[in-house]
C-alpha cells in the first residue's frame, strides 16, 4: 500500500508513452504511405509513356520497342498489375517480330500468369501470341494446342460479351491456325479458317490482315488446283501491298506468284521470283531469299542457264546451312527454356509446400497459444475479481475505521467534558484544602490535563493514518515543509471537525486554532474565503 501512488504514476506514464509511440508510428506510417503512393504514381506515369512508345514500335522497330520495355521493367515493383501485364504483352509481340523466341516465351508465360490473376476471360490473346512463338520454333503440335485454346477462349468471350482490346488482335488466331493447317497440308481446313479471317478483316478494315489473307488464299487455292482463283487473290494482294507500301508482304506475294507459275509460265515465274529475291535482300528476309534462290536455281537449270543456276544454288546452300544451324540453335534454346520452366515449376511447388507447411505449423502452434491466451485471460479475470473483492473489503475497512474515528472523537469530547468538570471541582476543593493537599490536587489536575492531551493526539493520529494513509503521503509530497501540528490540522479539516472539536482534542484554545488555520491557508496558497474542508476532500 505504501508504494501504490508511485506505482500508479508509473502506470500512467507508461500509458501516455504508449499513446505517444502509437501516434509517432501512425504519423510515420502515414508519411511512408504518402511517399510510396507519390512514388508509385510517378513511376506509373513514366512507365505509361514508355509503354506507349514501345507499343507503337513493336512491328516497325522491335529492337527499339524492347529498349523502351527494358527501361520500363526497372519500375516493375512500383507499377500496377495492369501496367505490368501490358508490358509483358508488348514484350511478347516485339520479341516475336525480332524472332527472339526464348524471350518471347518468357514474356508470354509471365503475361499468361498475370492475365489469369486479373481477368481469365481475356487469356485467349496471350495463348495466340505464345502459339505464334512455337510456330516460329517449328513446334507445330504445341503451336496448334495453344492456338486452339486461343480460339476456344475467343468464342467464349464473344458469347459472353466480354471481348476486349482490339478485335483485330482477337481474330488473328484464325490466320495463325490457317498457317498451321497449310504446313500440315490440310488445305480445306485452312481455307475455312482463311474465309473467316478475311470476313473479319474486311469488317474491321484491317489492311494488314486482308493482305495476309490474300497471300494465304492464293497459296491454298493453288494447292487445291484452282489456279485462276489463286492468281486472283495474288493480284489483289500485290495491288493492296503496293498501295499501302507493305514491302515485306510484297516480297512473300511475289514469291508465291512466281512459285505457282514455275510450270505454266516460266518467264513470269522468273520475273516474280527475281523481284521477291531483291526485296528479300533489301529487307534482310532470309526465308524469302532461301525459298526464291532454290526456285530460281531450278528454273535457270531448266532453261540451261547453268551460270545463273549455280549462283542461286550457292546462295541457297549457304542459306540452308545457316538455316539448319539456326533451327538447331532454336531447338537447343527451346529445350533449355523448357528445362528452366520445369525447374521453376519445381521451385514454385517446393515454395508452395513450404508455405503450406508453415501454415500447418502456424495452425498447430496457434492451438496451444490460444489455450494459453484463454488461460491467461481467465487468470486476468480471476485477478480482476479478486482485486474487486479486495477493494470492497478495503472500502468496508475504511468505513469501519471512519466510524471508529468518529466514535473516538465523540468519546474524546465526552471525556474532555468530564475531565473539565472534574478539574473545576478539584480547583474548588483546592481552595479549602491545606497546603499538602493543595500540592497533591495541583499535581492531579496537571496529570489529568497532560495525560488526556497525549492520549487524544496519539490515538487520533493513529486512527487517521490507518483510515487514509494516501492522504498523508500526498500531503507530504506536495507540501514537504508542513509541521506535525499543521498536518494534524489538515486531517481535522478533511474530517470537517469544528474549531470546538479540534480544541477539545488538541487542548488548544479556539483562538490558537483559528490563527493556525490562517497560517495553514497561506502556506498552501488558499484564500481566506476558501474552505479548507472542501480543498482537502478534493485533494
Amino acid at each position: 500500500m505504501i508504494f501504490l501512488p508511485f506505482f500508479n504514476r508509473i502506470l500512467a506514464f507508461r500509458s501516455v508513452l504508449k499513446v505517444l509511440i502509437l501516434y509517432i508510428l501512425l504519423i510515420f506510417a502515414t508519411h511512408s504511405f504518402a511517399q510510396n503512393s507519390k512514388q508509385k504514381t510517378t513511376s506509373e506515369t513514366v512507365v505509361q509513356e514508355l509503354l506507349e512508345k514501345a507499343n507503337s514500335l513493336t512491328h516497325t522497330d522491335p529492337a527499339q520497342s524492347l529498349a523502351y520495355l527494358n527501361r520500363a521493367l526497372k519500375h516493375k515493383d512500383e507499377i500496377s498489375d495492369a501496367q505490368l501485364l501490358f508490358l509483358y504483352k508488348i514484350g511478347t509481340v516485339a520479341c516475336i517480330n525480332q524472332q527472339s523466341n526464348m524471350q518471347a516465351l518468357d514474356y508470354g508465360y509471365k503475361a499468361l500468369a498475370l492475365q489469369k490473376k486479373i481477368d481469365p476471360s481475356q487469356m485467349h490473346f496471350i495463348y495466340n501470341n505464345i502459339g505464334c512463338v512455337y510456330m516460329q520454333l517449328s513446334d507445330t503440335e504445341k503451336s496448334r494446342e495453344l492456338l486452339n485454346l486461343s480460339l476456344k477462349g475467343l468464342k467464349e468471350s464473344i458469347a459472353n460479351g466480354t471481348l476486349k482490346e482490339k478485335e483485330v488482335e482477337a481474330y488473328l488466331v484464325y490466320s495463325n491456325l490457317a498457317v498451321i493447317e497449310i504446313e500440315s497440308k490440310n488445305y480445306v481446313k485452312a481455307l475455312e479458317m482463311l474465309h473467316i479471317y478475311k470476313k473479319q478483316s474486311i469488317r474491321l478494315k484491317d489492311t494488314a490482315g486482308i493482305i495476309i489473307t490474300y497471300q494465304n488464299l492464293s497459296n491454298v487455292l493453288y494447292n487445291l488446283k484452282q489456279p485462276d482463283s489463286s492468281r486472283y487473290y495474288s493480284d489483289r494482294g500485290i495491288e493492296l501491298s503496293k498501295k499501302k507500301n507493305s514491302r515485306d508482304d510484297l516480297a512473300y506475294l511475289y514469291y508465291y506468284r512466281g512459285y505457282n507459275n514455275r510450270e505454266t509460265a516460266k518467264d513470269t515465274a522468273v520475273y516474280y521470283l527475281e523481284e521477291s529475291f531483291k526485296l528479300g535482300e533489301e529487307l534482310n528476309l532470309s526465308d524469302v531469299k532461301l525459298s526464291t534462290s532454290k526456285a530460281l536455281a531450278n528454273l535457270y537449270e531448266g532453261n540451261n542457264d547453268y551460270k545463273r543456276s549455280n549462283y542461286y544454288l550457292r546462295i541457297a546452300n549457304t542459306l540452308s546451312e545457316k538455316n539448319i544451324s539456326e533451327q538447331n540453335k532454336k531447338k537447343t534454346e527451346l529445350l533449355e527454356f523448357e528445362n528452366e520452366q520445369k525447374i521453376k515449376q519445381q521451385e514454385a511447388l517446393l515454395e508452395t509446400q513450404k508455405r503450406e507447411n508453415l501454415l500447418l505449423f502456424g495452425f498447430i502452434l496457434l492451438v496451444p497459444v490460444s489455450v494459453i491466451g484463454f488461460l491467461m485471460y481467465r487468470l486476468q479475470r480471476i485477478k480482476a475479481i479478486q482485486r474487486k473483492v479486495e477493494n470492497e473489503l478495503l472500502v468496508q475497512k475504511m468505513e469501519s475505521k471512519n466510524k471508529e474515528l468518529t466514535s473516538n472523537a465523540i468519546q474524546i469530547l465526552q471525556a474532555n467534558e468530564i475531565i473539565d468538570y472534574t478539574q473545576k471541582g478539584l480547583s474548588q476543593l483546592k481552595t479549602s484544602a491545606d497546603t499538602p493537599a493543595n500540592r497533591m490536587l495541583t499535581q492531579i489536575i496537571s496529570d489529568l490535563k497532560n495525560g488526556n492531551q497525549s492520549f487524544n493526539k496519539k490515538e487520533f493520529e493513529k486512527l487517521f493514518i490507518e483510515t487514509d494513509e494516501d492522504f498523508y503521503k500526498k500531503l507530504l509530497h506536495k507540501y514537504p515543509t508542513l509541521t506535525k501540528n499543521e498536518i494534524r490540522l489538515c486531517a481535522f479539516a478533511k474530517m470537517n471537525f469544528s474549531t470546538k472539536e479540534i480544541s477539545a482534542i488538541t487542548q488548544q484554545s479556539s483562538n490558537s486554532i483559528l490563527v493556525a488555520r490562517s497560517r495553514l491557508r497561506k502556506k498552501i496558497g488558499l484564500e481566506e474565503n476558501q474552505s479548507l474542508t472542501v480543498f482537502f476532500r478534493s485533494f
